[in-house]
């Protein structure tokens, strides 16, 4: 807008005043009626100590009996009440802004949170210039810095001008020309040092990637899950080093000294400052200036510096914390979607009913000139399991991201029964989708949770977690806890219990699971042995038949324990699918997968998987490490 881009400021403050309304009014009017109240008593004050001083000769004179003395009395006891009325705004305000702050933050930050979560795509979140925006809004900024601090700063700006107004005024009556004369010096030197502030406040949030290297450091140095890879490999002194260079080059710039305007202006004022007083002193002296009036001028000139002060000493908070407010807005631009911007479309319930299709799609991430996929095409029957492999970075997982709706194609489509999947709403198609990832989140909430997240509207469904957690495997591992489904799966909590790699997967498959029981239609599993042992492993893939029984699955794996047994296989190469069809098919088809396929049987009797549950103490090696091979297949 024109106000934003020629008072920037001015309209950082009016956007900050717009947000606490909405985050309190009543706290809002608080601080608002305790400014008034800063602004307004030191003026009065002035002027009952200027009568005070005034009277006290004729009081003295006159006796304790005399009218003098009464009203000398009076204002004395006026003045005790503003003292006690200015001890209790400064009080109030502190309480009040703190209160309102926090309010303002915790708005802004559950805006951006809510922002950052609205896109049903991940894309803004694996982009590094929006990521440095969210950063902002995190708890990795000082909290002197975060737009909540303006509440204080506010009050502290608008009782400063309000009494340099003030101080002005009571000036105009000893010299017409004092007044304006003050008022203008004041508000150079208080422009000179914003212009420093706010250029250090933009240096200081251009140094951003670095704050968030820094401070990834300092979390990988300090936290408990990475603690035994950096005292094994003696990474103490690389990521102190790693600290404290990023910080370094984050703060390098961004506190610089005072500006030459900034200089002149301020030795201008201190100029005509001692000036003022200089000729107060000399009318007092020659008795044309009464001791009175000489200290009620005295004083309003010094209220007026002390004002310039208070607003030095919070200019760079306040420039800061400005910055700060804009950075969350952007971010939150950045991410959010658009009303109306997103398809409406849904499919029934148990969808999907007659197939997955993928047409031609092709797909290269953004800001990438590298396609992941390229025009591949592939059907899944519903109902039907399909096992997806191929070697690290053929596209098997971003096949994963886009039917998942996580990215939309570069180009081609993908169907449901027949919908495009672009024509669908795309939060309502995710509720269709039950996923075990490699990468599974570990929720440090409860174990039932844990489960019941897979079907976040079913968290009081007990008997469905249980059963859930007994397909996959984890109930009895729940049981042996001190307080069961109550118990907080992080050792960070009181009375909380951490799991092994593999409870951890095996949990991530029950939340699969009870989204699957409460009418997610298809099952997507990760890698889902990646963490098991092979006795483990050899049991969930018994189980896995029964589990997909008309649900549409996909598997992602490199172990072919798991992909023998999936109704379909196809293999990725290159971005496209090189070969497709059943284990024996593509066995006796002799291509990509029948080499991979004799490299593992060389060195790992399959046979023993089905006679005793395991398969060695290693189970069958990874087929990502086989090389490519030199006959492609033919894509069925």
């Amino acid at each position: 807008t024109a106000l934003a881009e020629r008072f920037p400021t001015i309209d950082g403050y009016l956007r900050f005043i717009r947000v606490a309304w909405q985050a309190s009014r009543a706290y809002t009017l608080l601080v608002g009626f305790v400014t008034a109240l800063m602004i307004g008593v030191p003026l009065v004050a002035i002027g009952v100590v200027g009568r005070i001083l005034t009277g006290l000769p004729a009081a003295v004179s006159g006796g304790p009996d005399s009218a003098a003395a009464r009203s000398l009395l009076q204002l004395a006891l006026l003045a005790g009440v503003l003292v006690t009325i200015q001890w209790a705004a400064y009080s109030a305000r502190e309480a009040s802004c703190e209160a309102l702050g926090d309010r303002v933050n915790h708005r802004l930050q559950r805006d951006l949170m809510r922002e950052v979560m609205g896109p049903p795509g991940i894309a803004h979140l694996e982009n590094a210039a929006t990521m440095d925006l969210i950063s902002v809004g995190r708890d990795t900024f000082a909290q002197w810095m975060r737009p909540g601090r303006l509440a204080w700063e506010l009050t502290l700006l608008l009782s400063a001008r309000g009494l340099l107004i003030g101080a002005a005024v009571v000036l105009t009556a000893f010299e017409w020309w004092a007044g304006p004369v003050f008022l203008a010096a004041v508000l150079w030197a208080e422009h000179e040092g914003r212009q420093v502030a706010k250029k250090a406040a933009e240096v200081h949030f251009d140094s951003t990637p670095y704050k968030r290297r820094s401070h990834y450091f300092f979390t990988l140095g300090t936290e408990p899950g990475p603690a035994k890879e950096v005292r094994v490999f003696g990474l103490g002194g690389f990521l102190l080093g790693g600290f404290q260079s990023n910080w370094e080059k984050s703060h390098a710039e961004a506190f610089r000294g005072s500006s030459r305007g900034e200089m002149l202006a301020t030795a201008t004022l201190a100029l005509l400052s001692m000036g003022l007083l200089g000729w107060l002193c000399t009318l007092a002296a020659r008795g044309q200036l009464g001791i009175g009036q000489a200290i009620v001028y005295a004083q309003a000139m010094l209220i007026g510096l002390t004002a310039l002060g208070t607003a030095s000493v919070s200019r760079l908070r306040t420039a800061l914390a400005l910055k700060m407010l804009s950075r969350q807005e952007e971010a939150v631009a950045a991410v959010g979607v658009r009303p109306g911007s997103l398809p409406t479309r849904t499919l029934p319930a148990g969808a999907p009913q007659q197939e997955i299709r993928f047409e031609k799609v092709s797909f290269r991430y953004p800001d990438s000139d590298v396609d992941r996929l390229r025009d591949l095409d592939l059907a899944v029957p519903a109902g039907t399991s399909v096992a997806i492999v191929g070697d690290n970075g053929a596209g098997k997982t971003t096949l994963i991201k886009l039917l998942c709706g996580l990215y939309p194609p570069s180009d081609g489509r993908i169907l449901i029964d027949g919908v495009d999947l672009a024509e669908l709403d795309p939060h309502r198609w995710q509720r269709h989708i039950a996923a075990v990832f490699q990468d599974n989140v570990k929720y440090e909430l409860s174990a039932a949770d844990n489960v019941a997240l897979g079907a976040v509207e079913h968290l009081g469904d007990r008997s469905g977690i249980e059963a859930a957690a007994e397909t996959a495997g984890v109930a009895a591992v729940v049981g042996r806890m001190a307080e069961g489904w109550e118990t907080v799966l992080s050792t960070q909590h009181k009375g909380g219990s951490e799991l092994s790699g593999g409870e951890w997967q095996k949990l991530a498959l029950a939340r699969a699971v009870f989204a699957v029981r409460h009418g997610a239609g298809v099952l997507i599993l990760d890698e889902p042995a990646a963490h098991l042992d092979a006795r483990s492993e050899a049991r969930l893939y018994e189980q896995y038949l029964e589990l997909t029984k008309g649900v549409t699955t996909i598997v992602v794996s490199h172990r072919f324990s798991t992909v023998r047994q999936a109704d379909t296989i196809v293999v990725v190469q290159d971005g496209r699918i090189s070969e497709s069809g059943s284990h024996d098919e593509l066995v006796a088809l002799g291509g990509y997968y029948a080499k991979m396929f004799a490299l593992q049987a060389a060195n790992f009797d399959l046979g023993d998987l089905a006679d005793d549950g395991g398969g060695g103490p290693d189970g069958p090696p990874d087929a990502a490490v086989v090389p490519a091979p030199t006959k492609a297949g033919v894509a069925r």
